[in-house]
């Protein structure tokens, strides 16, 4: 299924002040990606030089993951838009456009010093809409009784009735109008200079950034004037940080220490929120924690986190080499999880997200060790043990509004307390040949998280949320083992290898890579030995006392392997070089589940029981409205995939 054709309502239209594009003409076919790059470099003398890059891209489709706000730690949907894939020409197109340009300046002070000054502009604009239409002119999708009829028998009387449509949408639009657009001015200056002996290399650095963010999102826009639901807002903050870190070395041992300062002022838009009594979505214990976690400068709110870091590696003999790293990142929350409907005209539906003015930084701890062991020169193997503890990182709580706010649910977003990953790697290198190297590696984690959140105890007192114990359960992102193998071969111009007698040609490349990893995790359900009017069976996870599953994402879902190849082969002609290139994806065209049954641990078939939630093919649903049947062809990762293509250099 696809659309006969795609329309971009921010695609480029001129060049040079000609109108010469219209909204169809960068977009050929269901996926277009393009991509342009300038690059020029001045020198002005063997200390200084200035260089100057520009380069955009754009992107048009019917991916739904163009515009899917994920947590840190979800995977995104599929992106595959199933309920209109008889309505493709009605569903919203995507068109993302990066535009970024800088110009950096290096300044060599002496043969030991030299520092670089950068300033750049990054602009981001992506759109989402139906045809070009603005959001007042959508129309409500409909699914309807379409030919063949089919019809059942009530099961209480002889009345037939007919099917109320197959949970496809066939006419209507798409339910979402969004844009937004990021604008951003960076600066950045780096001082880096060497000592005299080469034992340290000293860095450090600052970086500053000015951002505008403009954000409008319209759900199911045929509801009212800006529809059932809506998101508008324009904020401007600023973020940056500063470091320093000093390279040693001395007697094979190198160390690198490290310390980094990052902080982000949020904005005018969450002050102005923050000390708004109107907002009565942010509670009094949120604006008071506000101001006690944020530092004043020249009268706007900032919060900041310092990350040391350290590693280090020391040869133990001619032919190993032990390693060990301790570090701290910090990675600011995405703006939609903090500015969300916090404007005092933000829809009113019965089911929101708001974002929360007091989301902190996400934080990791890693610890890494090692030992890295030469058996030959051609033979090196690895071996590291890593933990890691995740703290404040970003989920949602969901919950029931009282006073003011009784009768409405919300979903707001959290730091929670804490969660952990650990595991090992390996890793075994190889050089058989000038003609063939290859790898292989494999890894076992386990990652974990509390179940509990800051805001428990506090939902807890208001009676929304049971008392539960504090345990610690699989994370969505764990996936406990993984294992790849790359082999390499390659042939050089006049070094074409003999493979059992036989000259090869030369001049190629062939890559082959095979991997394999445990399945997602999924929380099961299991049949409870009851049927339902209809004679389904009825399926249901095991709940605690809080009716949520006893076992979140207990199991891991079938397996994921593939096995991809890629070939170039060079050539020269008429005064250019040339390369073939072939790229296979999933050579064995296996079936990988992505979208899991959690009855069954793998992707839905004919036959397969099916969560009482579901449409099931067996036990139709006969109300409207109806979920199409579970055959999402995204269910599966992508099949085997061929391109061919040819890059030119002159």
């Amino acid at each position: 299924h696809s659309a006969r054709r795609l329309y971009s309502s921010i695609s480029p239209r001129e060049i040079f002040g000609q109108n010469i594009f219209s909204g169809i003409s960068f977009a050929p076919r269901q996926d277009n990606n393009w991509s342009g790059l300038l690059k020029l470099t001045w020198k002005l003398d063997a200390t200084h030089k200035l260089a100057l890059t520009g380069n955009q891209s754009l992107s048009i489709n019917q991916n739904t993951q163009s515009l899917q706000t994920n947590l840190e730690f979800v995977e995104p949907g599929p992106g595959y838009p199933y309920e209109y894939q008889n309505n493709l020409d009605n569903f919203n197109t995507f068109t993302h456009v990066n535009k970024q340009l800088s110009a950096a300046w290096t300044h060599t002070l002496n043969p030991q010093t030299f520092y670089e000054l950068k300033l750049a502009r990054f602009f981001s604009h992506l759109r989402s809409d139906v045809n070009g239409k603005h959001w007042t002119e959508y129309e409500e999708p409909q699914d309807i009784v379409t030919q063949p009829i089919d019809y059942f028998y009530n099961r209480d009387s002889s009345i037939v009735s007919v099917f109320p449509g197959d949970g496809f949408w066939d006419f209507g639009d798409g339910e979402t109008w969004h844009d937004h657009y990021v604008e951003e001015y960076t600066f950045k200056a780096e001082l880096t200079r060497h000592s005299k002996d080469n034992t340290h290399k000293f860095k450090a650095g600052l970086e500053t950034s000015f951002a505008e963010f403009q954000m409008i999102d319209i759900y199911r826009p045929w509801f009212g004037d800006l529809g059932l639901n809506n998101d508008i807002y324009k904020v401007r903050p600023a973020y940056g940080s500063m470091y320093a870190q000093d390279q040693i070395k001395f007697k094979g041992l190198i160390a690198n220490v490290g310390l980094r300062f990052d902080y982000w002022f949020p904005g005018k838009f969450v002050e102005d929120a923050v000390n708004n009594p109107e907002i009565i979505t942010i509670s009094e214990a949120t604006r008071r924690q506000f101001k006690e976690d944020t530092h004043n400068f020249l009268g706007r709110r900032w919060r900041g986190r310092i990350s040391p870091r350290l590693g280090v590696s020391h040869p133990i003999s001619d032919n190993q080499m032990l390693f060990f790293s301790y570090g701290h990142f910090s990675k600011q929350p995405k703006p939609q999880f903090v500015y969300a409907k916090l404007g005092e005209n933000s829809a009113k539906s019965t089911f929101q997200k708001f974002g929360n003015p007091n989301l902190d930084y996400e934080t990791t701890v890693a610890y890494e060790f090692g030992i890295r062991h030469k058996f030959t020169d051609n033979d090196v193997f690895t071996a590291t043990a890593y933990y890691k503890d995740i703290f404040d990182y970003v989920t949602t709580v969901s919950f029931s509004g009282t006073g003011r706010l009784s009768g409405r649910s919300f979903t707001t977003y959290l730091n929670l307390d804490y969660s952990r990953s650990r595991g090992i790697e390996v890793e075994y290198r190889k050089r058989a040949s000038s003609f063939l190297t290859g790898s292989m590696s494999g890894s076992y984690a386990l990652a974990t998280g509390k179940s509990s959140s800051p805001d428990d105890a506090f939902l807890v007192a208001r009676g929304t949320l049971n008392e539960k114990p504090i345990t610690e359960d699989h994370l969505i992102w764990d996936r406990p083992w993984q294992v790849s193998v790359v082999a390499n071969m390659s042939a050089a111009k006049g070094a074409g290898p003999r493979v059992f007698g036989v000259q090869l040609p030369d001049k190629w490349n062939l890559n082959v890579r095979a991997f394999a990893q445990a399945g997602k995790r999924y929380t099961p359900q299991y049949f409870t030995n009851n049927y339902l009017l209809n004679g389904r069976p009825e399926y249901e996870s095991d709940l605690d006392q809080n009716g949520e599953p006893d076992d979140p994402l207990g199991k891991l879902a079938a397996h994921w392997f593939w096995i991809n190849l890629n070939f170039e082969k060079y050539f020269s002609a008429l005064g250019l070089d040339y390369t073939f290139a072939i790229e296979v994806v999933n050579l064995l065209d296996r079936k990988n589940p992505q979208v899991i049954n959690p009855t069954t641990g793998r992707a839905y078939e004919l036959g397969d029981s099916t969560p009482t939630s579901w449409n099931d093919p067996y036990y139709p649903d006969t109300q409207a409205p109806l979920d199409p049947f579970p055959f999402n062809p995204a269910r599966y990762l992508t099949p085997r995939n061929i391109r061919l293509g040819l890059v030119v250099r002159f």
